[in-house]
Formats: C-alpha cells, structure tokens, sequence
C-alpha cells in the first residue's frame, strides 16, 4: 500500500466553477478503484490577474504502485508528498508489469492523439561498457534492460544514433542492434542497456514507448519516498503537456 497527498490545482474565469471542479474531483476520487480518500482540504479560492484559481490537498491510500501512477496520470497533481511506505520493494516482474501497464497507456495516449516526443539524431554515439563498469553499475543500483524500440529515421545507422543519443545519459548501452520494419515503415532498434535508477526506465519507456522490454537484473527493485514521488510526477507532467499541446493545438 502506498499513501501520499496530491495537491491539485483547478483554474477557470468563474470563481463557483473553481469551487465546484474540486468537489467533483473529490467525488471521482472516491469512485477510483484501489484508491481510498482519507482526507481533503480545500484552499481559498483567490484572483490571479484574469484567472481564479485554488488548491485541494488529498490524503489517499493506494493498493499498490499501479494504482498510484494511474492517479497521478489522470488528476496531474501539482505536487506529491509520500507518506508511506518509506521503501517499496518489487519483484522484477511486479515493476515489469506496472511499467508495461504505463507504456499501454501512453502509446494508446500518442496514438490516439498523434502527439509524441521529437529526436534529433546525436552527430556521433558510444556503444559498449567494459565489465568493471556494469559491475559498478549494478553496484550503484542501475537496472539492467533489454528494450526494442521503434524509431523513425532516414537511415538504420540514424536510428541508432537517435535511440542510443537520447538514453545515453540515463542507460549507458552495452549493444545495439536494428532492423527495418517494413509494415510500420520504422527501424526496430534493440538494445542492451544500464537504466541508472527506475526513474530514468520510467523516463525512457514514456518517450520511445518500447515494443519489448525486460529487465534481466536486478530480481528486485526497490524504489524509496523520493523514487516513488519523482517518478509519479514526471508522468504526469509527461501527459499534462501533451493535453496542452492539444488544447492549444
């Protein structure tokens, strides 16, 4: 079970409509499978330049980690505070799971709404780790990971560079392979990588949404307060600015 607080933040021209789009929210909330209200407290509605806006904070109970990062995707809370537990320890497979379970989400999200990120092929890309530095890697706590990604590109060898350049900086790659996919018209791009932390696969799957994923080491994950409230943020500020995208689009 996981517990935190969501501080949600509505803004509209209308002060009573501000008001009322909280209490609805509190009532959504409520009807969510595997979420519990414990609390919720309202701020004052205040005036800002043309614009009315105001805060709730809510106190929720999770069954467990899918729960909590649905949440975060469909109310976009402005900040998250983790109460509980302090550390959250999954199998492989459980955190395989709930992170197949994300990339679903947002590869029906982009498709639906044909947004997604943009990537611009790295001039030049470094491909392979000596022993000492996965050891160390794993030591530190890297994930070791297997993930095939579409990728479209003018060429096999830009795709590699755009994949490999932009996971770089969170997953150092051990081995890249591709292929072309003719039916989708994309490279299938496959690699052998080192996610540095949860939060950087998490980061990754939301931006490539890869075909195929497996985690081959660590056989467990442990995920702390900070982990879990980063990495909740970072996906719902992911589908947040897509929608703006939409809204302004």
């Amino acid at each position: 079970m996981i517990e935190a607080e969501f501080l949600i933040e509505a803004q509209g021209n209308d002060r009573d409509a501000v008001a009322r789009s909280l209490r609805e929210l509190e009532e959504k909330i409520k009807a969510e499978d595997g979420v519990r209200l414990r609390k919720a407290e309202y701020g004052d509605v205040v005036k800002e330049e043309l614009f009315y806006s105001a805060v709730a904070e809510f106190q929720l109970e999770f069954a467990n980690l899918q729960s909590y990062l649905n949440a975060a995707i469909r109310y976009g809370p402005s900040a998250i505070y983790v109460l509980s537990p302090e550390r959250l320890t999954l199998t492989a497979e459980e955190f395989l799971l709930t992170l197949g379970e994300i990339i679903k989400l947002a590869r029906k999200f982009y498709q639906s709404y044909h947004v997604g990120f943009e990537f611009e092929p790295e001039e030049e890309v470094s491909v392979g780790i000596e022993d000492y530095e996965i050891e160390e890697l794993l030591k530190e706590g890297a994930i070791h990971v297997k993930l095939v990604a579409e990728v479209m590109a003018e060429s096999e060898a830009e795709a590699v560079r755009i994949l490999v350049g932009d996971i770089k900086d969170e997953a150092p790659v051990n081995k890249v392979k591709s292929t072309f996919n003719e039916e989708s018209g994309a490279y299938l791009v496959a690699v052998d990588a080192f996610a540095l932390d949860a939060r950087a696969l998490f980061s990754i799957a939301l931006r490539h949404v890869p075909v195929l994923i497996e985690i081959l080491e660590p056989k467990e994950i442990t995920l702390s307060m900070l982990d879990l409230q980063d990495i909740a943020l970072d996906i719902a500020g992911v589908f947040f600015e897509a929608s703006q995208r939409l809204a302004l689009s």
